[in-house]
C-alpha cells in the first residue's frame, strides 16, 4: 500500500508545480494589463484656481495636454508609462524558479532524459521580455471639471495606480 502512494508523489508535485507555473503566466500578464477606473471628488475651489493647478500636476507628473473639449470642461492627458527595472527583475527571478522546480520534478520523474528539462531555464528571459515590451505603452487620463456649489466636482478617468497618487498628492495637500 505505501509503495502505491509513494508512486504518486512525484506526478502529484508534477501538477502542483505546473499548476503554479501556470499562475505565473498569468502573474506576468496581470503585470501589464490596464487598469482603468473612473474616481470623483467634490473640491472646495473654484474651477479658476484649480485648472491650472491640475495641469501643473500633470505636466509635472510626464503628461502632455492632448485634446480639450469644445466648453473646456473636458481635457485629456497622454504620456508615457515606463517599465520597473526592479519588477522585470523580480519576474526574471520567479521564472527562473519555477522552471527549475518543474526540471527538478523532470529530472525525477524521468531519470534518463530529464536532465534535459533543465533547458526550460534558457527560456526564462522571455518573461522579463514580455513584461517589459507590454509595461511601456501611452497612458491616457481625461479629467473633466464642473462647477458644483462652491466647489468643483473633479471626475478623473485613468489607471488606478495614477488615481492613488493624484488623491495622495492633489486631494491632501
Amino acid at each position: 500500500m505505501s509503495s502505491d502512494l509513494s508512486d504518486l508523489i512525484y506526478p502529484s508535485t508534477l501538477i502542483l508545480t505546473s499548476l503554479l507555473a501556470v499562475g505565473f503566466v498569468f502573474f506576468i500578464r496581470a503585470s501589464t494589463k490596464e487598469r482603468l477606473e473612473t474616481k470623483e471628488w467634490l473640491i472646495p475651489q473654484p474651477i479658476t484656481e484649480l485648472a491650472p493647478r491640475l495641469k501643473q500636476y500633470f505636466q509635472q507628473r510626464g503628461y502632455r495636454l492632448h485634446t480639450v473639449s469644445a466648453d473646456g470642461s473636458e481635457v485629456t492627458f497622454q504620456g508615457h508609462v515606463a517599465a520597473s527595472p526592479f519588477l522585470a527583475a523580480f519576474l526574471f527571478g520567479l521564472a527562473v524558479s519555477a522552471a527549475t522546480a518543474i526540471a527538478l520534478v523532470l529530472t525525477v520523474l524521468f531519470p534518463d532524459r530529464g536532465i534535459l528539462a533543465f533547458g526550460l531555464i534558457g527560456l526564462t528571459p522571455i518573461a522579463p521580455w514580455f513584461y517589459w515590451r507590454g509595461a511601456q505603452r501611452l497612458e491616457t487620463v481625461k479629467l473633466s471639471l464642473q462647477t458644483h456649489g462652491v466647489g468643483t466636482q473633479v471626475t478623473l478617468e485613468g489607471h488606478r495606480d495614477e488615481l492613488i497618487v493624484f488623491e495622495d498628492t492633489v486631494l491632501r495637500s
